[in-house]
């Protein structure tokens, strides 16, 4: 069965994270070699962190899934400034 996965891709000038749903870690990786699964969260990062990427950034496993995760931070930065 499919679950989501805390997931983490530095890109240079930060990090994005999101949560990608895929039967498992390994599906990922295999998919998207360039992020890292985390099995659990940060220690810096808080439930309500957690929540807004389960809300805002939590993509299926598909090709350029990535993309959709930049895409959510876009509009989760744009909402906060607004």
């Amino acid at each position: 069965m499919a679950e989501a996965h805390l997931v983490a891709y530095e890109y240079g000038s930060g990090t994005v994270w999101g949560y990608v749903v895929a039967k498992s870690a390994e599906d990922i990786v295999a998919e998207l070699p360039e992020v890292e699964v985390h099995e659990s969260a940060p220690n810096w990062m808080t439930d309500e962190d957690l929540e807004v990427i389960r809300r805002h950034a939590t993509v299926d496993l598909l090709p350029g899934c990535l993309d959709d995760i930049f895409d959510a931070k876009k509009r989760q930065s744009f909402a906060q400034a607004l």
